[in-house]
């Protein structure tokens, strides 16, 4: 148990609809993210996060995605034991298959 959400596509796709997530952010590659991404995301790549850490809002549920997963639920295994409100979309980008891809 990692203790934040680890969400598969289609109910990160439901949180996006009923207005939970607030922030959804991607930790991959600009070159990656720039090919494809989720619609409403930003891009902060992963060896660049903690230098960005103080845009994170506290009382916020963030979305972090990846390649596979793995970067993302690092930081937000980091960030929810800080108490930050997080939830990894789990698999990443390679398995995402809901209806939020922007090309």
């Amino acid at each position: 148990m990692t203790g934040f959400p680890m969400l598969p596509y289609w109910e990160f796709d439901r949180w996006i609809e009923i207005g939970r997530v607030r922030r959804i952010i991607d930790l991959r590659e600009p070159w990656l993210y720039e090919e494809e991404r989720i619609r409403g995301s930003e891009n902060i790549p992963y060896d660049e996060f903690w230098d960005h850490m103080g845009e994170i809002n506290y009382g916020e549920m963030t979305v972090f995605l990846c390649e596979r997963g793995a970067k993302s639920m690092v930081i937000c295994r980091d960030l929810w034991r800080m108490g930050y409100e997080v939830a990894d979309l789990a698999g990443g980008m390679v398995n995402y298959r809901g209806k939020y891809i922007d090309r």
